[in-house]
């Protein structure tokens, strides 16, 4: 186990809660002085310039601001020496190429936090202030740190933000924010709270940027009042180092100790080498095709009016009772006509008008697509057609052209690079890994730059593959070194039937549609395994009953054993430990596997049959259940057979003063998460390997490739169309090469394109 980093179960994480209330209580404290801000700029500045004074001037004798170039000069000598730096940027944006740097801020051993003001300017005249160092000279002192070790909190975009407007190119050897997350990626990763947790307990409000400085640049923030702000980060940034190397470095004893040598070597030779192939993604963004865009635009526009004119026309159908629905109410709510993008009219309509029932109890009046899609009515076709084209057109459409970088003309994504728990990288502002999929023309939005082509690379079934290589199933690994269609061969052992008819096209080219069936029926079902799905859901996806589901699924465990043997043996693992671990060795930490099934309190923290005249020495102690209680009430309720009888019990407990907690939701949840919690996590490390191989290859710089998406298991870069041929085959085999402790041949299809999902390109 890895202890220290492992979350304890529900039942007792009141410590972690505590910290993490008690954070949020400061915070919201930090924000309350300074929000609003309806005096004017002036009396903000004046009210926050107090309020941090008056809580972080303690710390005035351990910052400085560095004015002068020989004093930059020495300290920068002095880290060199040292052998370590902590770097922290402040900016009046969170765009690294647009923004203006206000100030670097620096820590190094044996000396004082120090903040180098930039480009601040005076909040009265709008002109900088005088007395701060040129980014020349700050550039030329960055330049000489060479070896030595940099050490960051979410380092991406600092190096990005000193790159774009200093042009210098900072390699990091640490960064804080993503070993939080490998050494627990179930709590939060800011820097304030992660060394009030594990470093310093802060005492009083634990300041929070975006509330402290709300609407004011730090480029308005006065020196005197933001160096003691802006300087102590760098100094939390190296006692969190300094923390978690402890933990993160495989040489040392409480690594070892821990069991965290394997965790330690993904964030060494994984997370850190990415961070700096991630920031020139970032930096190259991507182009998009306007004339195109504005095609798309006015085609959806014209077919978003069509919807609206087609909800209307099954409004029409309602017509009677909608009047009549408004002459009884004379307060109604409704505007004529109804306007299909108000939920309130939506929900006056379908349940108080034509008096639909909800399929969740929970929520009767739900007007979400999960509850519209299950209601069998034309006004809810219509209203979800609708509201698909809207989304298209105002989350993808209509934006795209609005996120545009006015200085390169690009667009540009953040990629979170522990962005979900298991390791998978995701993207925002804008999400360019959610670009839809099934609809073919919005991603040709985003096209080549001129003279270039896309070229597209994807692992094929990489998550099967990768269940293959873990469950060390003989029949799975077969197949795949055969070259089999997986899905195929796995629906030939689990219908028994040859092969040939579990495959979408004859041997002679002709369509087979039990062939196709029996196929898609495999995918859904090997997917479904993989993310946790159960009989239920699968049945439902392929639209038979949920026998039949099952039945398939206990076929294709009797044709593949060690399937059932490996998810077996991981909820089991995860039930002794609390974790899962990738075939690299990140660990997926589940805490609510170790829950008990029920937990009993008493209520009011008093014993049973308390009697406060007899019993003074009950009332001062911890009250407990005694054990014959306990194990009573721990039988009846794993005896009970239904949802009734255990509503019946729990009202029974509580009229004998015990309060019954079922955690068995929660268990179930974390053990759905098993299995797939390896299979994804396993693949986002392969993926990036991937792109730590590409991204820094001699070969495809060479050539003139650029590494500019990723999408899971697809990385997407483009290069000159001379040289696709050969970028093609080149990203191929770096990626296939990523995956070398997989005992399963992976296999990636490689396609050249002017634009995304456009037409294919020859090469």
């Amino acid at each position: 186990m890895s202890g220290l980093f492992n979350l304890p179960p529900r039942s007792s994480k009141g410590a972690d809660s505590a910290v993490v209330k008690k954070a949020a209580t400061r915070a919201k404290a930090a924000g309350i002085t300074i929000r609003g801000g309806s005096g004017g700029l002036l009396e903000r500045i004046s009210t926050m310039t107090a309020y941090v004074n008056q809580h972080l001037s303690k710390y005035a004798d351990e910052c400085m601001v560095i004015r002068d170039e020989s004093e930059l000069h020495d300290y920068i000598t002095h880290a060199i020496k040292e052998g370590y730096l902590a770097i922290d940027t402040e900016t009046n944006s969170l765009d690294p190429i647009t923004c203006t740097l206000a100030g670097v801020c620096l820590y190094a051993k044996g000396k004082k936090a120090a903040y180098i003001p930039i480009h601040h300017v005076s909040y009265v005249t709008g002109i900088e202030v005088d007395n701060q160092l040129s980014e020349e000279v700050v550039a030329s002192e960055l330049q000489r740190l060479g070896n030595t070790k940099l050490i960051f909190h979410n380092a991406k975009f600092d190096i990005r933000v000193i790159r774009n407007q200093l042009k210098v190119f900072l390699t990091p050897y640490w960064d804080t924010q993503i070993g939080a997350r490998l050494l627990n990626e179930n709590e939060p990763s800011n820097l304030k709270y992660l060394h009030n947790k594990y470093c310093a307990p802060e005492k009083g409000p634990v300041m929070n940027y975006e509330k402290l400085f709300e609407g004011l640049p730090f480029t308005h923030v006065p020196i005197s009042t933001g160096y003691l702000y802006a300087a102590r980060d760098p100094k939390m940034t190296m006692d969190l180092f300094d923390f978690q190397s402890r933990y993160l470095i495989e040489s040392e004893p409480e690594c070892l100790a821990r069991g965290l040598t394997r965790v330690a070597q993904v964030f060494r030779n994984i997370e850190m080498p990415l961070i700096t192939v991630l920031a020139d993604m970032e930096d190259a963004g991507m182009a998009l095709d306007f004339d195109f865009a504005e095609k798309l635009s006015v085609k959806y526009h014209k077919k978003l009016n069509e919807k609206e004119q087609a909800f209307y026309k099954v409004c029409e159908m309602y017509q009677k009772e909608i009047d009549a629905y408004k002459r009884a109410n004379p307060a109604h709510k409704l505007s004529d006509p109804i306007l299909i993008s108000s939920p309130t009219q939506i929900a006056i309509l379908l349940y108080d008008i034509i008096k639909v029932k909800s399929p969740n109890p929970k929520n009767p009046r739900g007007t979400g697509e999960d509850i519209l899609s299950r209601i069998d009515n034309p006004l809810c076709s219509a209203i979800l057609e609708y509201r698909e084209v809207a989304k298209l057109l105002s989350t993808y459409i209509d934006k795209m052209p609005q996120v545009v970088n006015p200085k390169t003309n690009r667009v540009h994504c953040t990629f979170n690079q522990c962005g979900a728990d298991t390791g998978r990288t995701s993207s925002s502002d804008p999400n360019m890994q959610n670009i839809p999929s099934h609809n073919k023309e919005i991603r040709k939005m985003f096209c080549a730059s001129e003279g270039n082509v896309l070229v597209s690379c994807d692992f094929s079934q990489q998550e099967p593959r990768t269940l293959a290589h873990m469950s060390q199933d003989h029949n799975l690994i077969t197949a795949y070194r055969e070259g089999k269609d997986i899905y195929a061969w796995i629906g030939s052992l689990v219908f028994k039937v040859p092969y040939e008819e579990c495959k979408e096209f004859r041997p002679d080219g002709t369509k087979n549609p039990e062939g196709k069936k029996r196929r898609d029926q495999m995918k859904a079902v090997v997917l479904g395994i993989m993310y946790g799905r159960s009989a239920p859901s699968i049945a439902e996806e392929l639209k038979i009953s949920n026998k039949e589901a099952q039945g398939i699924i206990d076929a294709f465990f009797k044709a593949f054993p060690n399937v059932k043997s490996f998810i077996d043996n991981t909820i089991e693992q995860a039930r002794c430990t609390g974790f899962v671990e990738t075939a690299w060795g990140r660990k997926r930490r589940l805490p609510d596997m170790q829950l008990p099934d029920f937990e009993l309190s008493l209520i009011g923290g008093k014993p049973l049959n308390f009697d406060p005249l007899f019993d003074e020495e009950a009332e001062e102690s911890e009250p407990e259940i005694d054990e014959y209680t306990y194990q009573k009430w721990m039988r009846m309720l794993r005896n009970c057979r239904s949802y009734k009888d255990l509503e019946a019990l729990k009202g029974r407990a509580k009229a004998e003063g015990i309060h019954v907690k079922d955690n068995r939701g929660f268990i179930a949840e974390a053990s759905r998460q098993c299995v797939n919690s390896i299979i994804q996590g396993s693949s986002a490390d392969m993926t990036k390997r991937a792109m730590i191989l590409v991204g820094n290859d001699a070969r495809l710089k060479e050539l003139g490739y650029k590494l500019l998406l990723n999408v899971h298991d697809e990385l997407i870069g483009e290069c000159p169309l001379e040289n696709a041929k050969e970028v093609a085959a080149r990203v191929s085999e770096l990626m296939i090469k990523s995956a070398d402790i997989i005992s399963v041949p992976m296999k990636c299809d490689a396609e050249v394109s002017k634009c995304w999902y456009g037409e294919a390109i020859p090469v």
